[in-house]
């Protein structure tokens, strides 16, 4: 990785991809503790109702930020593996943003053959 860019321009493997995916581990927690933090101060504290509102409304703000990276370090972190054909690939950010998805295995669109199968993350 060179060291004046945040990302990479290639997928991350090995013993890099699996730090990295600690890292999108700890982003994830930390945003959701964020929002959490936010509700409970807006349930918990006396005030008025809009302060309530913007309370709650900055907790789901601030966690934006910290999804779209953890997302982005998903995307670079190892490759994909078509279900159909076995190519290995690194999706854009688009597609992995929009496919389906359980845990870390995407419903997304082969770029070699075309097909639309679960692809698994595999980190080399």
């Amino acid at each position: 990785m060179n060291k004046h860019t945040l990302w990479p321009q290639t997928a991350q493997t090995g013993s890099a991809a699996k730090r990295l995916l600690a890292l999108e581990v700890w982003v994830i927690t930390v945003s959701i503790l964020m929002l959490l933090a936010f509700t409970f101060a807006a349930s918990l504290i006396s005030m008025a109702d809009w302060l309530r509102i913007v309370l709650i409304l900055l907790g789901f703000i601030a966690i934006i930020p910290g999804l779209i990276w953890s997302l982005k370090i998903e995307q670079i972190a190892g490759y994909y593996r078509c279900g159909n054909c076995h190519h290995k690939h690194v999706p854009t950010l688009k597609a992995v943003f929009c496919a389906a998805h359980m845990g870390r295995t995407r419903y997304m669109t082969c770029p070699k053959c075309g097909k639309k199968s679960w692809q698994k993350k595999v980190l080399t």
